[in-house]
């Protein structure tokens, strides 16, 4: 029982400070990364080769049992050509280190050194790197040396791969193709600014290590599972409070259509349940079908999915609102003559039509299409720790935290409407004009919503 309280009391202290800490960005315990630093002379060329995977690519490697024959594949993915001609890249030596990460997960870096022989004075240098081709993450090459001309920069603002620059508005660069004209005339220089100072990574939620250290105890006490599962809750619920989330639309549509208790309880219960299959489905694709799918590639789609489902229900409302309003403008200035109000009272009457189940469907599935990082996280660091049960089961509290927000929102409105409507001094307000529109604006909202969350993700194919 101690150990019960002890865990309660510290997630309580100790959770909103996690739930504070944004991840640099959405996908970056999904990121492939990798750097050539291409140095041109008469005597040699040389190439230093930079791998560094996060998280997940990390996992997915081990579980296919590719990490120790990955240098030979690396090196196959490196090609130089001098003046048209291909030439061979020798290695000469080669690291690799299992890292620790996040959530109790490794990290992998893997440091290549390879030499060509020179170039001559007014050759065209081209270097190609085709490895993990289509994956997202920091992609660059450097040149130095004696060269002119050259496709990219001589700096590297990383300290290869060690420290990435912590703008998270920043693109990260995708160059894998670097060209340049041999020039023995002039000095080699060696770009010696100092990297940009920043983070180690591209972070996930630090949120996910809290959970991780149950998942690798691998306790079977009943108090510290409780905790475990309140941790979960705590985490989903925090989560759901920072952007984004749904939180908007979900107060706009049961406001607009003036909803019930039971529907927002049914909203909650939507996103709870399409979250928790989309963070389980996410992990079968990330463990079992990468080589087809990249789990990466499917957030833009899902997110696009995402948002265009809440458009076509936003424009749904705006239309069967639109009526509803024109229809209640005309019996109000029909009625001008007596006192003609519009609510849920007795004896009151509605335009815009009751809310149906499909829509409430749609809107919550919509809300709960994107799985959640973190959550992913967990369970593949429940996979590595040969725990998978438990980490489905705090996935699914991690949800249950993220919907009790959602529905607790939507229940406020709900209730703030009826108190609006009971309360004597706001029965005029809530018949006037500006009240009978507010379902028009509240589809308005939605469809919008839609579009901001649909063009988002669609940058993600870029």
């Amino acid at each position: 029982m101690r150990r019960l309280v002890g865990a309660l009391v510290a997630a309580v202290v100790l959770l909103p400070m996690f739930g504070m800490s944004a991840a640099a960005h959405p996908l970056g315990n999904f990121t492939v990364n990798h750097f050539s630093r291409v140095t041109i002379g008469a005597d040699a060329i040389r190439v230093r080769y930079v791998l560094d995977l996060a998280e997940i690519p990390t996992l997915q490697e081990l579980q296919a049992g590719r990490v120790d024959g990955i240098v030979p594949v690396l090196v196959d993915g490196l090609s130089l050509r001098v003046g048209g001609v291909a030439v061979p890249l020798a290695v000469r030596s080669s690291t690799t280190e299992q890292l620790p990460g996040q959530a109790g997960l490794k990290t992998l870096r893997v440091t290549v050194d390879l030499e060509a022989h020179g170039a001559r004075d007014g050759s065209r240098i081209e270097y190609r790197d085709a490895t993990f081709e289509g994956r997202i993450g920091w992609h660059a090459v450097v040149l130095q040396g004696t060269v002119k001309d050259a496709s990219v920069p001589s700096n590297d603002p990383t300290d290869e791969l060690r420290s990435y620059p912590s703008d998270p508005g920043a693109t990260p660069p995708d160059v894998t193709i670097a060209t340049a004209t041999v020039d023995l005339s002039t000095v080699g220089v060696v770009d010696a600014r100092p990297a940009l100072a920043g983070a180690p990574r591209f972070a996930i939620d630090t949120s996910a290590d809290q959970l991780s250290a149950f998942l690798r105890s691998g306790s079977s006490d009943v108090g510290a599972l409780l905790a475990a599962l309140i941790v979960a809750m705590f985490l989903g619920a925090l989560h759901a409070l920072g952007p984004g989330h749904g939180k908007a639309m979900v107060a706009a549509y049961l406001v607009g259509s003036r909803g019930t208790a039971s529907q927002a309880v049914i909203l909650g219960s939507t996103v709870t349940v399409t979250h928790t299959i989309g963070v389980y489905l996410l992990g079968a694709v990330t463990l079992v079908a990468a080589q087809y799918v990249l789990p990466e590639r499917l957030y833009p789609i899902l997110g696009v999915l995402s948002g265009v489902l809440v458009v076509v229900i936003g424009l749904g409302l705006l239309r069967t609102r639109w009526i509803g309003l024109r229809a209640a403008n005309a019996a109000s200035q029909a009625d001008h003559h007596h006192e003609h109000t519009h609510g849920d009272g007795p004896g009151q009457h509605r335009h815009e039509g009751p809310v149906g189940l499909r829509g409430l469907l749609a809107l919550g599935i919509s809300g709960g299409l994107l799985p959640c990082p973190t959550a992913l996280v967990v369970l593949l660091a429940a996979v590595s720790f040969h725990n998978v049960l438990l980490g489905m089961i705090l996935v699914a509290a991690f949800s249950v935290g993220l919907a009790v927000v959602l529905t607790g929102i939507g229940l406020a409105f709900v209730w703030g409407q009826r108190a609006v409507v009971r309360n004597p001094s706001l029965v005029r307000f809530a018949g006037s004009a500006a009240m009978r529109a507010l379902p028009v604006l509240s589809a308005t909202a939605i469809t919008l919503a839609g579009l901001v969350i649909a063009i988002s993700a669609a940058r993600g194919f870029a």
